[in-house]
């Protein structure tokens, strides 16, 4: 009977030291880049990059992982990643270097189609009555 106490503690120990290692590695290599609420604070939008030999992108909406992005070269340049809520507050868009890569709805617990994804609306920037001075656009 103590041989396989034993066994069974070994086991559990290399259980936990690979559960431990895995984590460390997440821990490193794991970025949080946004923890958004939506306007009407019903609902939480997390963006996780994770880089290691390509970079990835998560997305967990109320605590469920709802998105994980195809693998991208892990270049140089600034990926520009958000995450965005619509007009409604009700869904989320992830954008990479201005693209809409993945939109879901928080209320309807699904991620929208590509045609839904485009057309999706946000706040116009006049709404937010900038009091500043923008930039002059020329006519080319």
């Amino acid at each position: 009977m103590k041989a396989s106490k034993r066994v069974i503690f070994a086991l559990l120990s290399i259980v936990f030291l690979i559960a431990g290692f895995f984590a460390f590695i997440d821990f490193l290599f794991v970025t949080t880049i946004q923890n958004k609420l939506n306007p009407k604070g019903s609902h939480r939008a997390k963006l996780l990059r994770h880089q290691g030999i390509d970079v990835n992108f998560k997305v967990l909406v109320d605590g469920e992982r709802v998105y994980y992005s195809p693998d991208f070269a892990p270049v140089e340049y600034d990926f520009r990643e958000q995450i965005t809520w619509d007009k409604t507050g009700n869904i989320v868009v992830l954008e990479v270097a201005g693209k809409r890569l993945f939109a879901y709805d928080a209320e309807q617990k699904r991620q929208l189609s590509d045609s839904e994804l485009l057309s999706v609306e946000y706040v116009p920037f006049s709404a937010y009555h900038y009091e500043g001075k923008l930039a002059e656009e020329t006519k080319r």
